[in-house]
């Protein structure tokens, strides 16, 4: 199995977090409830991010 898609799979895991806690990372925190729009916008780059890494390397 390559890194990327090791790290693919570890970002994944980390959105799922994200997701349940309402509060994402970028380079401060969104808040779900009071900045939803960052909040999504966030979750959505990490999740092309994780979804980029897993199929770099042709896994799917």
């Amino acid at each position: 199995m390559a890194w990327t898609t090791i790290l693919g799979i570890l970002l994944l895991i980390w959105v799922s977090y994200d997701l349940v806690t309402g509060r994402a990372w970028f380079h401060r925190a969104y808040d779900r409830a009071t900045e939803p729009a960052g909040y999504w916008a966030t979750m959505g780059l990490w999740l092309l991010v994780a979804l980029s890494c897993i199929f770099w390397n042709g896994v799917f």
